[in-house]
């Protein structure tokens, strides 16, 4: 059986790789969405260097503007309408598959023991598709794989809070803002996103709140808050692999 190991660029996926990657049936596949920070690809350039496994990369770096701009900036996705990873990512790596696997393979996500909400959600989602769970099956939760890249002569060098897309609405509004506070600069694109769509639609990424006021927030003084990024986490559940 054929195996696509979804690798998202953080260092969850990564130990899954390195702890399953089978030269004789694996194909790792990264779908770059073009909304990443810059250190993830410089994390994936380093795995394929260190580990000598290579990454087939689907997508680029204006994948997420151009899913936008062939919708006229009407879809915007946000909690009711979470298009951007079935778009973006799942049917992209099933378009490579088809043309190129077939479609009948093991589909390999790096979900933890600390995340079963995410595993009995993607347990099964396409026919002839097989979901496995290999860092859950084995009880490899969020510490061992910290402890694990301690050890490693590279790593990750952003918290885990900014993997997958760097402001993605899943993260929640406080810990965009929180975000912000350190990184202000990444807030440009998102912004523009909901410019374009505001001259003919007026759609956001959150409820009742634009990523321009989020930003704005974030340059307010908070003296009662001091913000560390390394223990923060997306405020729900995606279905991206981390």
């Amino acid at each position: 059986m054929k195996r696509i190991i979804n690798f998202s660029g953080g260092k969850s996926s990564a130990l899954m790789t390195i702890l399953e990657y089978n030269p004789e049936t694996d194909y790792v596949v990264f779908c770059d969405t073009g909304r990443e920070h810059d250190k993830t690809y410089k994390f994936i350039n380093d795995f394929e260097a260190f580990e000598n496994i290579p990454i087939i990369r689907l997508g680029g770096k204006d994948s997420f503007t151009k899913y936008l701009a062939k919708r006229d900036f009407e879809e915007i996705p946000n909690m009711m309408k979470r298009s951007c990873t079935i778009e973006l990512k799942v049917k992209v790596a099933r378009r490579w598959a088809r043309k190129n696997i077939g479609m009948s393979y093991d589909s390999l996500l790096g979900f933890r023991f600390d995340e079963p909400q995410r595993v009995v959600k993607n347990k099964k989602r396409w026919q002839q598709v097989n979901n496995v769970f290999p860092l859950f099956d084995k009880k490899i939760n969020k510490a061992y794989v910290n402890d694990y890249w301690l050890n490693k002569p590279y790593t990750l060098e952003i918290p885990s809070i900014l993997g997958n897309c760097t402001l993605c609405f899943m993260k929640g509004k406080s810990k965009i803002i929180s975000i912000l506070r350190v990184y202000p600069e990444l807030a440009n694109e998102w912004i523009e996103d909901e410019r374009l769509s505001s001259l003919k639609y007026g759609y956001t990424y959150l409820k009742d709140m634009s990523i321009e006021q989020c930003l704005k927030i974030s340059q307010t003084p908070d003296l009662f808050t001091s913000i560390n990024l390394e223990y923060l986490s997306p405020a729900f559940d995606c279905s991206c692999s981390s």
